[in-house]
């Protein structure tokens, strides 16, 4: 079979090292499932692997967290199924999905919504489970919740604003390069954009009534770590997934006398069983409509052959789109 190999760390983003390589197809053991992958999508977390800047990586490994394809061999009843999947185990500590095949837990087999392609199901993985591990048991997102999305074009962002409105609650859509959001959602969306309306908690505020948001899902930390938390209602929640700055400063009094919460969200930690859990709970919004897949062009699925403009284009943020690998295309 052909997969990407890295055998050691990119020393620079200007030179990625890995290779297209010939393996022999992989063999499971008791316990295991072979997947004929389909497509897989390229998350920043796939080409941050490659600079050396992700936990618990293996060397050498083939990347790619994120899939959708075909049981090949493993539970009888599962062979020949198409299956999605996902996992902080995946592409870091053992091999992953930017390959023709895919070895994963059987236990972490789940059928993918019959109404999404296999482009679309690919793509969905590693986004929407942070968003849901943030919002939903994170948070306990709620009918007539407010809830400020910050960076809601992106990736992460979409998924929250789907699962919010999804909830019934009322969503404030904070962007820095746009003044609009364009992706699916189950109700209206508010949109503060930031280069008009640079005040963040003011403009929070101003939206409110001067009480705040219930949730903010920050998806960049610092540096808006601070203005988020004066922009916290009573009682409210603050989701952290990702940061610029390693450190930052927290009012202690304001954190306390407003009975705030502070959620730290990471799905490194979740491997490819616990994460089917997470997309089986999600799969009943998607097949009714309540949520919907990112868009996926034609110009933003590349073969194996093509990775390596997959991760640059993923790497130097050039797309708004989804970028899938198609091992098979």
């Amino acid at each position: 079979m052909q997969a990407i190999r890295v055998t050691e760390k990119s020393e620079s983003s200007e030179n990625l090292k890995f290779e297209l390589a010939e393996l022999d197809r992989p063999r499971i053991e008791t316990g295991e499932a072979l997947i004929e992958v389909h497509a897989s999508g390229v998350n920043p977390s796939d080409v941050k692997a490659l600079l050396g800047k992700m936990p618990n990586l293996v060397w050498p490994r083939t990347p790619g967290r994120d899939y959708a394809g075909v049981v090949a061999d493993g539970p009888a009843d599962m062979i020949g199924k198409e299956v999605w999947g996902t996992g902080g185990d995946l592409g870091m500590r053992r091999d992953g999905n930017h390959a023709e095949y895919c070895i994963v837990d059987a236990a972490g087999l789940c059928e993918k919504p019959s109404n999404l392609s296999i482009n679309e199901a690919g793509g969905i993985g590693v986004s929407w489970t942070c968003a849901w591990l943030g919002l939903v048991d994170g948070a306990d997102v709620s009918e007539g919740d407010v809830v400020a999305v910050l960076g809601a074009a992106g990736k992460v962002g979409e998924a929250s604003v789907q699962i919010a409105t999804a909830a019934g609650a009322r969503v404030i859509a904070v962007e820095r390069r746009r003044g609009d959001y364009s992706g699916h959602a189950s109700g209206p969306v508010e949109v503060v954009d930031l280069r008009t309306e640079p005040d963040l908690a003011e403009a929070i505020r101003g939206r409110t009534g001067g009480r705040g948001a219930d949730i903010i899902m920050n998806g960049v930390g610092d540096p808006y770590f601070e203005a988020a938390s004066n922009a916290l209602a009573k009682m409210g929640r603050q989701i952290i997934i990702s940061t610029f700055a390693d450190e930052t400063s927290i009012n202690l009094r304001t954190f306390y006398r407003g009975n705030h919460r502070l959620i730290g969200v990471s799905n490194m930690d979740h491997d490819n069983v616990v994460s089917a859990g997470l997309l089986g709970r999600m799969r009943p919004g998607f097949e009714a409509g309540a949520f919907k897949p990112y868009p996926i062009g034609d110009g933003a699925v590349f073969s194996l052959a093509d990775a390596e403009t997959a991760y640059r284009t993923v790497l130097e943020d050039r797309s708004r789109e989804r970028i899938i690998i198609a091992p098979r295309g």
